[in-house]
């Protein structure tokens, strides 16, 4: 991964949410990067699967990289004795 590619995913993993889109080029500016270097970089994370890019310059993460980032789902609460004696009884 190029140096401009790893800092537009760090900056866009910290502005982003996995499921919102972002434009890599406004993504870019706040870490330094111009608007070439910022779609250039883009266009090097669509090619190794982490982002899909819109024709409208919007980009997203891909479902395969949600899957991997995604944070671990709460653990169900367990039912209480009561609704355990009661769900036995039937």
């Amino acid at each position: 991964m190029t140096k401009d590619a790893s800092t537009l995913l760090a900056a866009a993993i910290k502005s982003a949410t996995l499921t919102g889109s972002f434009s890599p080029a406004e993504v870019g500016a706040r870490v330094g990067l111009d608007k070439l270097q910022s779609e250039i970089a883009a266009r090097w994370l669509a090619n190794a699967g982490v982002l899909e890019l819109g024709f409208d310059s919007a980009a997203h993460f891909t479902p395969e990289y949600r899957k991997v980032h995604a944070p671990p789902a709460p653990a169900k609460k367990s039912r209480g004795k009561r609704a355990k004696i009661s769900a036995e009884g039937r």
